[in-house]
């Protein structure tokens, strides 16, 4: 390199002039045309006015050198030839080095693009302050949001798409046990156990299509303790529209489900068919006793009007009795009075019974109505018609031969009465007057005919007595049976007051009757009792009460030869013994008698016994009104016994 250059020194100071002036002037020249390029290309810049006249600068430069060529021709010093080639050796790298810098300049942003930048990014900013602004509200909003979803009694919470809990509120905490920071990031469906109705994915999908889901869940406790809630599901999306989270609210009607299953029970266990419609008539509910007594599905009947269960000649009139009812709902039996008829699902009528009860409820007054076939009964009801109609026509035959009969005993035993006196008569006569006359089977024979015709008059007069009870008209009256036994007591047979009896009278009850008859009764009881312990030395004969004062029964007890209990049911027939004639006298009628009078009364008698070991007989009478069931004895009659 020094040895070139020591050589171009060593040229004429012609040729040190004239190179270097055309190397100068064809870089003045280059470097002109590069900036005026540079000054066109960027034409929005302030400075291009500059290039341009810096330009210019350079051409006349450039022409200069090029004019002092000629000048130097004529003669130049070695020294100024020298400067010359200094001159040039710079001026070439400076037009290479702008060549190479000024389309890298030319590439950086103008003033304009500057001042563009520079607004975008004042715009960036301002948006950015903006956003962070936005986000200081949101976050604000957020919060106070956070602490009214505190407050509600709902448990809700919030979950991304991959089903993470991002936010729980208190009530959350409150119904599942699990604090916060404890289901935060962690998947609901798992750790509360979630039973779905459907397929989790297919709720999802509802969910991302139309925004929400509701719905009924099944949760755990941490106790492990069931949960149901009504469970609604609200998608939230960003700015752009993208889904960003679910959000959850859930209600727990652990206590309403289980309510409605035991009011679904019920209303499955009712023998009744029951249709529960709204205000409108539109059938809500229905059992399975329904769904057989209809012939409809559940499904059918539900939301259909109730008119479609009824004949359709009666739709008009219960559409204005419905309208009536719901503007002052009660329980009450519906068509009071009326026949009221359903129709099947096949078109049959049957006649019904209906009753009506308001239900209230959190979506309003429900009317429930309880329908029962009564197909049955009206039939049952008409077979008893016509039973009862056959029984009263047969009751009033049976009334008609008995008031005959009656009629024919009475005139029987009066008619007999006559040829019984003229009998009774004529055999006394002979009896004193013609006594020596008869032989002794002859005056045997005349004692067996008075004989036979006396115990003929007892058989006339009990069954005189027997037609005349139901003849006779009662007359009812506060009747006081400690004075009516103290009368029957007075008037028994010589031979009843002849003996040595133990009369245990117990304090008895004032009842409701006819004096006479009822004294008849006693009458025939007593004397029986006293005649069937004539047998024993000490005879006792007991009359008092047993039971409750508002039913009180009397009890008449011997304890004489009794009777076998399997004949019991002969006891009170008409013409009945259980006792030999010649052992224990008697027609057979007094004891007919007796169960007529209390029957006519209203009362009850039976009897109890065993073969030599007394008899007993129980009857009820109605207490007289304000009576007590000792009303009738004083002190000094309590205990009363005598002996005769």
């Amino acid at each position: 390199m020094t040895f070139f250059f020591l050589s171009f020194l060593s040229l004429s100071p012609v040729w040190l002039h004239v190179v270097p002036s055309v190397l100068i002037a064809l870089s003045c020249y280059f470097v002109a045309a590069v900036l005026l390029w540079s000054a066109h290309r960027r034409r929005d810049s302030v400075f291009s006015w500059a290039a341009v006249l810096f330009g210019a600068f350079l051409v006349a430069c450039g022409s200069e050198f090029l004019l002092r060529i000629e000048g130097g021709l004529r003669g130049i010093g070695r020294a100024e030839a020298t400067v010359e080639v200094i001159a040039a050796v710079l001026c070439v790298p400076a037009a290479i080095f702008v060549a190479w810098v000024v389309p890298r300049v030319l590439d950086l942003p103008g003033i304009r693009q500057w001042a563009r930048a520079s607004a975008a990014l004042q715009d960036e900013i301002r948006e950015r302050r903006e956003t962070e602004l936005d986000l200081r509200i949101s976050e604000a909003s957020y919060r106070r949001l956070a602490e009214l979803l505190d407050l509600t009694h709902d448990a809700m919470f919030v979950r991304d798409l991959e089903r993470k809990i991002t936010y729980w509120n208190r009530a959350a905490e409150n119904l599942y046990g699990w604090l916060t920071d404890e289901a935060l990031g962690r998947a609901s469906s798992e750790f509360l156990q979630t039973k779905f109705p459907k397929p989790l994915g297919e709720i999802e999908a509802q969910v991302l299509e139309t925004g929400a889901w509701e719905g009924q869940l099944v949760h755990h406790h941490r106790d492990g303790a069931e949960i149901i809630v009504s469970s609604r599901w609200v998608l939230r999306r960003g700015a752009s529209g993208e889904a960003e989270a679910i959000l959850e609210s859930n209600r727990d009607v652990t206590q309403r489900v289980r309510e409605e299953k035991r009011f679904q029970d019920l209303l499955e266990s009712a023998p009744d068919a029951i249709v529960i419609v709204d205000i409108n008539g539109r059938i809500q509910l229905v059992n399975a006793q329904a769904e057989k007594l209809f012939g409809y599905s559940r499904s059918e009947m539900a939301g259909q009007p109730v008119e479609m269960l009824m004949p359709g000649r009666f739709h008009a009139s219960h559409v204005k009795h419905r309208e009536g009812y719901s503007k002052s709902p009660h329980a009450r039996a519906m068509g009071v009075g009326l026949e009221l008829y359903g129709r099947r699902s096949d078109g049959a009528e049957f006649p019904i019974e209906i009753s009506l009860a308001p239900l209230e409820t959190a979506e309003g007054t429900l009317v429930s109505s309880a329908i029962r076939d009564v197909t049955e009964r009206h039939r049952a009801e008409e077979r008893i018609q016509r039973l009862n109609t056959e029984l009263q026509r047969k009751v009033a035959e049976i009334s008609a031969v008995n008031k005959e009969l009656e009629t024919f005993s009475y005139s029987v035993s009066h008619d007999l009465r006559a040829p019984l006196r003229h009998i009774d008569g004529f055999a006394r006569i002979l009896q004193e007057e013609h006594a020596q006359e008869l032989s002794k089977d002859g005056l045997h024979y005349l004692d067996r005919i008075l004989s036979a015709v006396n115990h003929m008059g007892h058989l006339v007069d009990d069954l005189l007595n027997l037609a005349r009870i139901g003849r006779k008209e009662m007359a009812r009256q506060r009747v006081d049976l400690d004075e009516l036994v103290r009368q029957v007591l007075a008037e028994l047979p010589q031979e009843g007051r002849a003996r040595e009896i133990e009369w245990r009278i117990e304090p008895l009850p004032q009842v409701d009757g006819d004096a006479g008859l009822l004294k008849l009764a006693f009458f025939n009881l007593l004397s029986n009792a006293a005649k069937f312990t004539r047998t024993r030395q000490a005879a006792v004969i007991e009359v008092g009460t047993s039971g409750s004062s508002e039913a009180p029964v009397i009890f008449v007890r011997d304890n004489g030869v009794g009777f076998d209990p399997k004949y019991a049911d002969k006891l009170f027939g008409v013409f009945q013994r259980l006792h030999r004639q010649e052992d224990f006298e008697g027609t057979g009628i007094g004891l007919a008698t007796v169960q007529r009078i209390i029957h006519r009364h209203g009362g009850e008698i039976r009897a109890e016994a065993a073969p030599d070991r007394g008899a007993t007989f129980f009857l009820t009478l109605k207490p007289a009104p304000n009576s007590n069931a000792a009303g009738g004895a004083t002190e000094a009659e309590v205990g009363w016994s005598h002996g005769y």
